[in-house]
């Protein structure tokens, strides 16, 4: 009998997450993905349009082997694809709508490929990123204090427009996106005291990164990127959880701050977008 995708819950992503402390930091990015979702689902048990699969079979909780589908964005995982029970997962999932495949560790490319193939996806664009990594202990050195003139605080959903705005990546749904992550994960922005002027952020995104983070315009080139990336690398070590952040390869000034401040490539995960299969596909307002 052919293998097939089993819906899975909380329970079964806390077994998961477990399997992934192994040999630390090797399936880091599996294990504060899995984190991420299991916060999510401890604060909202009926997450609209999120899905989560394994297959039904022995092994793959063994390996703990997941899918995880969050509206149009999709995260995979596992230790192994003994058998290509990676790409046997993937295989199964739903293509048609369009998928945001969203850092997915380097060495699930293959399967991932595998099944664009055999499925004769069309791609949207296909991104390389390197994974700067910092243990928790070496983040905690990064508390900092807010220039003059400023403070630190969380963002706050009001400020979910401005930031979708300047998000070179916002597209259509992506003002929903930023405001639930602004609710449910750890975020910094940097304030005018005077004004309250938002002029720099950064948001804890999905798959456990550093992510969103910008720095507006007239405010550039003061430090203000660095200066709301050590402190939410600070919040999330207070925390108990080490930091990770990806980057483009061509993103030099980025690369250049992440290894200022101490951070390290460990490994590259890529991003890809397929083409919807029949057509253009859009989410409703408010989803």
């Amino acid at each position: 009998m052919c293998p097939q995708l089993k819906a899975i819950g909380l329970p079964d992503l806390q077994e998961f997450q477990a399997l992934f402390k192994q040999n630390w930091p090797e399936y880091c990015q599996e294990y504060y993905c899995l984190d991420n979702f299991i916060e999510f689902l401890k604060k909202q048990p009926q997450v609209k349009h999120l899905k989560v699969y394994t297959l039904d079979t022995k092994q793959a909780r063994d390996e703990g082997i997941f899918v995880i589908v969050d509206r149009y964005q999709l995260f995979v995982g596992g230790l192994n694809n003994t058998n290509g029970l990676v790409q046997k997962t993937l295989d199964l999932v739903d293509w048609s709508t369009g998928l945001k495949c969203s850092s997915i560790p380097y060495r699930h490319i293959e399967a991932l490929n595998s099944v664009i193939e055999s499925k004769a996806l069309k791609l949207v664009f296909r991104s390389p990123t390197d994974l700067f990594y910092m243990k928790a202990k070496d983040a905690l050195q990064l508390k900092v204090e807010p220039p003059a003139g400023f403070v630190l605080r969380s963002l706050s959903v009001a400020d979910a427009p401005l930031v979708n705005e300047e998000w070179p990546n916002h597209h259509l749904g992506s003002l929903f996106f930023i405001e639930r992550q602004i609710r449910m994960c750890i975020s910094v922005g940097l304030y005018r005291e005077d004004t309250q002027e938002l002029v720099a952020w950064c948001i804890r995104l999905q798959g456990g990164y550093l992510g969103a983070l910008q720095v507006k315009a007239c405010h550039k080139r003061r430090g203000f990127g660095s200066v709301v990336t050590r402190e939410i690398s600070y919040r999330l070590a207070a925390q108990g959880h080490d930091v990770m952040a990806l980057v483009g390869p061509t993103n030099k000034p980025s690369h250049e701050m992440f290894s200022k401040l101490g951070f390290q490539v460990i490994d590259q995960c890529e991003w890809l977008r397929t083409e919807p299969i029949h057509g253009e596909f859009t989410w409703p307002d408010g989803e």
